[in-house]
């Protein structure tokens, strides 16, 4: 009894009882419609012509998956020849015997009924296939500019933090009494950083350059706070190519998890290490810092962390796809990050 609930459960999850249901409805409405006409004596043969209908029908959604799997190539177009002969011959040998009785005298001429019938839902099941991969994507899509803008809001109320903010202009008021010089290079720097997060990262995708700036603007507002105690190794090449497009605000979440998980460790040679690299229309992004043991729970990915390294990684995964490779590594008192992703040129 147990296995048979299984079974029950592993169908509805794989969906396949949505399938099974809708042919056996489609055919018993079929039947019924046959029995109802007074045509009792043909209503098998019809029922078995619905079968085989359906039975064209999936073949052709099934190519019609396999093209989008692999395009038009010489291995789609024999299977799809393939599947139209088998099925008009099968048409054509089950119709002579259901409604003639006779298995080779009529077959020829069912065969031509049979053969225009089979590609007609052979490639009614291609473009069911097509139409249901164009909807969900069109649903990807939408979900994709959803998540978007849930995350403009977050990112408007967490990513530049009060707390941040404030602390970013009592540095400044300090710097001014003893070297007023800095200020102004300084208030510079805040205004772009406020532009970027206020107005920037309303699109879906901006340029990998103004991403990197506002990386840098921000690695700058933290050398004062940190002053000598963190050693920084910062490797971010400037990028000219303003075709090279990233989602907005995903590179600094780490960096922001760097700082933060730097400046709490006991060890007093503690770092951060930034590195970054373009090859073609990929991005190699790459963090490390210091870190103490202690607190490892607290530098796995949370909704505490700035906007949250789980709500980034959930980005990335929507936004990306198969495009996204992220790995995470914690050992010897050092926590490490790898990021690889391919740029968008929309």
């Amino acid at each position: 009894m147990e296995q048979l609930e299984r079974l029950i459960a592993r169908l509805i999850l794989s969906r396949v009882w949505i399938h099974v249901l809708f042919c056996v409805v489609f055919v018993l409405v079929f039947a019924v419609s046959v029995v109802l006409s007074g045509n009792k004596g043909v209503a098998s043969a019809a029922m078995l012509t619905c079968l085989f209908v359906l039975s064209c029908t999936y073949a052709g959604r099934w190519c019609g998956k396999y093209w989008l799997k692999t395009g038009v190539h010489a291995s789609f177009l024999q299977k799809l020849l393939l599947s139209i002969l088998i099925f008009s011959l099968t048409g054509a040998a089950g119709g002579s015997y259901l409604y003639r009785g006779e298995l080779f005298q009529y077959f020829v001429q069912y065969f031509t009924v049979s053969f225009p019938m089979v590609i007609l839902f052979i490639f009614f099941g291609i473009a069911i296939a097509l139409a249901r991969n164009s909807l969900y994507r069109q649903i990807n899509e939408a979900q994709v500019l959803q998540k978007q803008k849930e995350s403009e809001m977050r990112l408007l109320l967490s990513q530049l933090s009060p707390h941040f903010l404030f602390n970013t202009l009592n540095n400044i008021y300090g710097i001014s009494l003893t070297q007023h010089q800095r200020v102004p290079s300084l208030l510079l720097k805040l205004s772009e950083l406020l532009r970027y997060s206020v107005y920037e990262t309303r699109a879906q995708f901006i340029s990998l350059q103004d991403e990197l700036l506002y990386i840098r603007n921000y690695i700058d507002f933290e050398k004062i706070q940190t002053g000598d105690r963190v050693h920084l190794h910062i490797d971010i090449p400037e990028v000219i190519d303003l075709n090279l497009r990233i989602a907005p605000m995903l590179l600094i979440v780490f960096v922001e998890n760097a700082f933060k998980y730097s400046k709490i460790t006991k060890d007093p040679k503690s770092f951060i290490s930034i590195r970054l690299n373009v090859k073609g229309d990929w991005i190699y992004f790459e963090v490390e810092n210091s870190y103490d043991p202690a607190y490892r729970q607290e530098t796995e990915p949370s909704e505490s962390s700035g906007i949250g390294l789980h709500h980034t990684l959930k980005r990335l995964k929507l936004i990306y796809g198969n495009d996204c490779l992220y790995n995470n590594f914690a050992e010897n008192g050092k926590y490490r990050i790898e990021l690889c992703l391919k740029a968008s040129n929309k």
